[in-house]
């Protein structure tokens, strides 16, 4: 079995058989403003600590809270951030699978459905450079000024984005993105060891 593990990727190679694993494969826009305000720690956060409130209105008509009460609530607390920012708000992932027998199958998430495409079909695999540039200035600039008033800096924030994607090209012209990385050389390697394995020739 031949591993190759570079943090925002995972390739394994067994036999006719090669596995992508991957959380990395975003390639649309996204929106600027949601991902100044919302991340998976402020809702794993915010879960938690509804559930603490739950358990504290259940049982407050039938004990009497002591100090005890809140150590057992940060404990608590803990543990369903760590559940939540686990299972339920974990980072999706995209499983693809090359077998060179003549099929490509390809996961989202989960509980996704795995799409079924014949290696046949496949036409290349090439790295396209997408450039995002916030549209909504003003705000952006709110919620700037917003962050900054609560002694908060997102970094980053509203700048021009770019991405390198990796993308399958079929025949019958539908592309699929498959990895996405802000680095470059980290797109073009993803392509190289499909290519390499596939046995696609470069362009």
């Amino acid at each position: 079995m031949d591993m190759d593990n570079k943090g925002s990727y995972k390739i394994d190679i067994e036999g006719s058989i090669l596995k992508l694993r991957t959380s990395s494969f975003r390639g649309d826009r996204g929106s600027f403003l949601h991902s100044g305000i919302y991340n998976r720690e402020l809702a794993s956060s915010l879960a938690s600590g509804a559930v603490i409130l739950i358990v504290v209105f259940v049982i407050a008509g039938s004990f009497k809270i002591t100090f005890i009460h809140f150590v057992l609530a940060v404990l608590l607390f803990g543990a369903l951030f760590l559940f939540f920012r686990t299972f339920i708000f974990s980072e999706p992932t995209l499983l693809a699978v090359f077998d060179k027998g003549g099929k490509i199958f390809i996961k989202k998430g989960l509980i996704g459905r795995k799409n079924l495409y014949h290696l046949d079909a496949l036409m290349d695999i090439k790295v396209n450079r997408r450039t995002f540039v916030p549209e909504n200035i003003d705000g952006v600039k709110l919620v700037e000024k917003v962050a900054l008033q609560h002694g908060t800096v997102i970094p980053g924030f509203g700048r021009k984005e770019e991405l390198f994607t990796v993308e399958l090209e079929f025949k019958n012209k539908k592309q699929i993105t498959i990895f996405s990385s802000e680095l470059p050389s980290e797109a073009h390697d993803v392509m190289l060891k499909l290519k390499e394995f596939l046995e696609i020739k470069n362009a």
